[in-house]
């Protein structure tokens, strides 16, 4: 039987409730590993918002620990990959908003040194994630607002505050 990872991120954190978009993570990532087969088992590694939402569609997963400061995608890719090698993982499917998150997340896992399906092949099975803009996170609210936190994190370094990361 092979074994793959799965990370699930979270995209736009509400501090009562759901956000929709994680739910729709959640969903994606139930259905994908459904598409896999009973020939491939799936190592399932969340963020707490998105892991809450599986643990009510009844998936298993591995749940990231909380650290201080913000921790973004990296720190939840960071303590995917330790679980993931521990276990001889070499293929991780990156579960995150098509729109310029997965992107993001897809260079990360692989520059850890892992092998993930292609962006279109990802997009495809992931499929509309949208926004919140009932969010926390300014960024996550819609698609003028995400590229503009991506441009500043990406030519600034920019981290948001602390109080936008999930408790």
């Amino acid at each position: 039987m092979a074994t793959k990872g799965m990370i699930v991120y979270s995209f736009a954190w509400r501090k009562k409730g759901h956000s929709p978009c994680n739910v729709r993570l959640g969903r994606a990532a139930k259905r994908i590993i459904k598409k896999q087969g009973k020939d491939v088992e799936i190592v399932v590694f969340a963020q707490r918002t998105t892991a809450a939402v599986l643990k009510e569609l009844g998936v298993e997963r591995h749940v990231t620990e909380k650290k201080p400061g913000y921790e973004g995608s990296e720190e939840p890719t960071h303590q995917a990959m330790e679980l993931f090698r521990a276990r001889g993982i070499t293929e991780v499917v990156p579960v995150a908003n098509p729109f310029l998150h997965l992107f993001k997340c897809i260079q990360l896992v692989r520059q850890a040194g892992f092998k993930t399906p292609s962006f279109w092949k990802l997009a495809k099975m992931i499929g509309w994630i949208g926004f919140d803009k009932k969010s926390e996170q300014p960024g996550t609210r819609g698609p003028i607002m995400l590229i503009f936190y991506t441009v500043r994190q990406m030519l600034f370094g920019y981290r948001p505050p602390v109080e936008q990361s999930e408790p």
